[in-house]
């Protein structure tokens, strides 16, 4: 019996099934193949590549669209360059080149014109380039050039004329108060034809001393008569008076219509006029002395067609 007991420190023979696993034997382990690895991970990274490159080309070509449509009324010529320097083979390209060239001659024709004070000049360049936003600058200095030459001239025509031209410019507004004052300080036919006559009637009293009248086409005082200021009708009378000598026999004067009438009305509606004219005296006398002399006269007259102010001053005399 002792022979047969067995040793559990002996190693089994080769021939003995190995306990623990089926058969005695433990499985054998296959080896992979490598190439699977790598198959896989080109199934991975080939359409992953091929999505990234779709990806910048898709992106590419949006960023490209994204740039010129900025061109779209667009006339800075920076963004233009910069356009042509990211993107030299666009199929845009040579339509922005030929639009940047365009750009820079307009600009050359913009800067030579700019300073110009003829409203012709921003009317042509505004003919021109019909499109572009430099038409509304052209438009502001037409307005500003043509109420320029409508105040120099300061006639109801010339403000008409603006006016019409500009119906919502900038001046209008200054333009029909001017237009409104103007329209105040026309001289109208009849008025010309009263200062006519006030003056003829004055003339004709001052030729023959008749004080009674002259006064009645003076106001009672006078700002100013010849040489004396504030003037009474008594020493109008009595200026008039001592420059008839004892020996003039006739003193007439001819007035000669070459008024140069202005006509100011206050706010007050107070009206002025003042007139610049020339007359020419003739004197008969028995005595040595002046026979003829030649005047301008310088007067104002007030609203109801008296004489507020009047001097002479000789030019010729024989």
């Amino acid at each position: 019996m002792e022979e047969q007991q067995f040793n559990a420190t002996q190693t089994p023979s080769s021939g003995a099934p190995a306990p623990g696993f089926p058969g005695g034997q433990p499985p054998v382990r296959k080896k992979r193949n490598p190439w699977i690895y790598v198959i896989i991970a080109l199934c991975i990274l080939i359409p992953a590549a091929v999505a990234g490159g779709f990806y910048f080309y898709v992106n590419q070509q949006v960023s490209e669209q994204e740039a010129y449509e900025l061109l779209n009324n667009n006339e800075t010529i920076e963004d233009y360059e910069n356009y042509l320097n990211r993107y030299p083979s666009s199929h845009h390209a040579d339509e922005v080149r030929e639009r940047l060239q365009k750009l820079r001659t307009m600009y050359g024709d913009w800067q030579r014109i700019a300073n110009s004070s003829y409203a012709s000049d921003f009317e042509r360049f505004r003919q021109n380039y019909p499109q572009s936003l430099l038409v509304k600058q052209c438009e502001l200095k037409i307005d500003s050039l043509d109420w320029e030459t409508a105040k120099k001239l300061n006639t109801p025509e010339a403000l008409a004329d603006y006016m019409e031209k500009h119906p919502d410019g900038r001046y209008a507004q200054d333009a029909s108060q001017v237009q409104n004052t103007l329209e105040k300080s026309i001289v109208t036919p009849e008025e010309r034809s009263q200062i006519s006559s006030a003056f003829h009637g004055f003339f004709q009293a001052f030729g023959e001393n008749d004080n009674a009248s002259l006064f009645t086409y003076i106001t009672p005082t006078m700002t100013q008569f010849l040489s004396k200021k504030n003037a009474t009708k008594a020493d109008v009378g009595d200026i008039i008076n001592r420059t008839y000598s004892s020996d003039i026999e006739n003193c007439s004067f001819v007035v000669n219509d070459d008024y140069q009438i202005k006509k100011a009305v206050d706010e007050q509606g107070n009206t002025t006029y003042t007139v610049s004219f020339s007359v020419d005296q003739h004197i008969e006398r028995t005595g040595e002395g002046k026979t003829f002399g030649s005047y301008t006269v310088n007067a104002t007259l007030n609203g109801e067609m008296k004489i507020s102010s009047l001097t002479m001053k000789e030019i010729s005399r024989s």
